[in-house]
């Protein structure tokens, strides 16, 4: 029998609360979207109404209380969903488009020294059929660290043979509102990735996502390096400001620029590194784009690991 768990489906923004009781401490908003149930207190403090706790990262509790149903009136929607299976590793080695490994990587050290400013951003070097502005200063953005990184590494490897332009660069920036998603969509269209089955699957290695807290504000370009089934934890690789990092570096491990290219061993112990079930509770709306990158190890879940 395939493995479920509970899921809250909420319509409208929701107010949470410190316990389950609506005269109890404010504790800030559920945005509309699917969240993590992790406790049900069902005709609860009275038989009018129902509460739920959810997993909701962006708060600072981590966690809030909703109210699930007044009398006859219902805000939110509780569902068992299915977990999707481990994504399957593909190795890529038949496809022409594929990247080793070691070309992203070395590329890094370029990247290693960049602090994060959303609107002054630069590029450690030129990439192909578009003008962008080179550093010095060291800065760069969530979106341009994706593209400078993978952009780079697939123009190097395959010379002519891969396109970039404007319009490819204005889907990395997100420039229009026709498609909330368009560096997922460059990274497809380009020949650089594949769609994933779906957003919710876990994430193959060099996963690029494009998230977003809520529809359409407080948005993200990152990469999952890999995903550790067994504990759930993602190797995320970004430029944040946030969770330990000023700059390009691993979500909740640190800046390239203190710790290094190469992740700690066994990062997926760490307690500080995301799970894959946080990532989708705080990024509401996302997509992802499997990069096709073969020879693989920097992710260092096995010897054998394709």
């Amino acid at each position: 029998m395939a493995e479920t768990y509970r899921v809250a489906k909420l319509p409208i923004r929701l107010r949470g609360f410190v316990e389950p009781d609506t005269n109890a401490q404010f504790e800030g908003y559920a945005e509309p979207g699917t969240y993590f149930v992790l406790e049900e207190r069902p005709g609860y403090p009275t038989p009018d109404t129902d509460y739920a706790r959810l997993e909701v990262p962006t708060l600072g509790a981590l966690d809030t209380w909703i109210c699930v149903r007044w009398r006859t009136q219902r805000y939110a929607t509780l569902v068992n969903q299915e977990k999707p299976p481990p994504a399957v590793r593909l190795r890529f080695d038949d496809e022409p488009m594929a990247i080793r490994e070691d070309r992203l990587v070395a590329l890094l050290g370029g990247l290693r020294g960049f602090r994060y400013d959303l609107d002054k951003a630069y590029y450690p070097w030129p990439l192909p059929g578009i003008t962008v502005p080179m550093t010095p200063p060291q800065f760069n953005n969530c979106c341009t660290f994706v593209e400078a990184l993978t952009v780079k590494a697939y123009a190097d490897a395959h010379g002519d043979s891969f396109t970039w332009d404007s319009r490819r660069h204005r889907q990395m920036m997100i420039a229009s509102t026709e498609d909330y998603f368009s560096p997922v969509t460059a990274a497809i269209e380009s020949g650089m990735a594949i769609p994933a089955p779906s957003p919710d699957v876990s994430p193959h290695p060099w996963t690029l996502i494009q998230g977003w807290r809520n529809q359409w504000r407080s948005g993200h370009t990152f990469l999952v390096v890999d995903h550790h089934p067994a504990t759930d934890k993602v190797l995320v690789l970004e430029s944040n400001s946030a969770y330990q990092l000023d700059g390009v570096g691993y979500r909740a491990i640190g800046n390239l620029r203190d710790k290094g290219i190469q992740p700690p061993a066994n990062w997926w112990t760490l307690p500080d590194v995301w799970t894959w079930r946080q990532l989708c509770s705080t990024y509401l709306f996302r997509q992802q784009a499997w990069l096709k990158v073969k020879d693989r190890s920097l992710s260092r879940l096995s010897p054998t690991a394709p």
